[in-house]
């Protein structure tokens, strides 16, 4: 791992200066789960009333209510944060390779707009994450799993467990190649997220070293709520009544989670889109590179075939652009 490439100082110093955006993602996800918590109590009161007068019918009551809302609820979720988090990676893109956002601009109004600007619909953008996605996960599935070449049980469970973290650390490159998307403010996103996933397949090796370790660098801020927090917490729902004094430890790792959701999580994509911008400085995409992922993902060839639709409408074919990067700021 290149200590240099992860550029932790400068990840750090970008996390202070976006904290009003990190503090809408962090209050969306507390908005999430009060209202998540108030739906459950009522369902659960409601189901308990029922289940009183009628057994089982309690049970069967709240299972619906659960059945029918868990799905809706999951993608307003999924959906208001992938639009915040979309945001706080164009301001990070613009932050890290600009040096600043216009005087005044609100950054979670700045960042939708680029965003509205870049991809037109939150759908379009949805659609190139989810291929970006796929991509990289094919592409790093065929060129490293550990698990396939253990002849023992025992070896190949420690195996999976770590292709598992390297699955999940990737989706930090999934945000990094995004905001290439809004660095590079010319051309189509397609063609850019193309080229995007074609420069990571020509760097991955420090990219994923970096990726694994700034996933075990993001639970930090989860560590420190637990020390810090679990007392205080403890001490004061006895204060309030011994009967709920039991439940300190659950609002400590509540509270620890969304600290570390929202302010490790973010760190840890400031530091990839760091990571990567200076990894693929000067680099131009790879011919052989683009002839592997279009081998092993279906989903390459489908960015592929959308890049090159997109731009034959402007009468250009869809060559590979070169790894342009604005100057960072001093």
């Amino acid at each position: 791992m290149n200590l240099q490439s992860l550029r932790l100082k400068e990840a750090f110093n970008l996390t202070l200066r976006t904290m009003p955006i990190l503090l809408v993602r962090l209050g969306v996800y507390v908005v999430f789960w009060l209202v998540a918590m108030i739906y459950l109590g009522i369902a659960g009161g409601l189901a308990f009333l029922v289940g009183k007068a009628v057994p089982f019918l309690g049970v069967i009551l709240f299972l619906v209510a659960l059945g029918g809302t868990v799905p809706l609820y999951s993608l307003a979720k999924k959906y208001v944060l992938y639009l915040v988090k979309a945001a706080h990676v164009a301001v990070v893109a613009e932050l890290l390779s600009r040096g600043e956002l216009p005087a005044g601009a609100n950054q979670l109004q700045w960042g939708k707009d680029r965003v509205q600007e870049r991809f037109g619909e939150a759908s379009i953008m949805f659609v190139v994450d989810e291929l970006v996605e796929g991509v990289i996960r094919a592409f790093t599935g065929a060129v490293y799993s550990i698990a396939a070449f253990l002849p023992i049980d025992a070896l190949r469970s420690l195996a999976n467990m770590i292709n598992r973290v390297i699955r999940f650390a990737l989706s930090y490159v999934d945000e990094a190649i995004l905001a290439r998307t809004f660095w590079r403010k010319e051309g189509s996103v397609w063609a850019n997220a193309r080229d995007g996933v074609v420069l990571y397949g020509m760097v991955w090796k420090p990219l994923l070293l970096n990726a694994v370790a700034l996933m075990l660098l993001s639970y930090i801020p989860f560590l420190l709520v637990m020390l810090l927090f679990s007392a205080p917490i403890s001490a004061l729902l006895s204060a309030i009544s011994p009967t709920v004094a039991g439940w300190s430890i659950i609002a400590t790792l509540l509270l620890a989670y969304l600290v570390k959701v929202a302010v490790g999580d973010a760190f840890a994509m400031t530091a990839m889109v760091a990571s990567y911008q200076r990894e693929i400085e000067g680099l131009q995409p790879d011919a052989q590179v683009t002839a592997k992922l279009e081998q092993v993902s279906d989903k390459f060839r489908e960015l592929q075939r959308r890049a090159q639709e997109e731009l034959s409408h402007f009468g250009r074919k869809a060559e590979p652009q070169p790894a342009e990067i604005p100057p960072a700021a001093s």
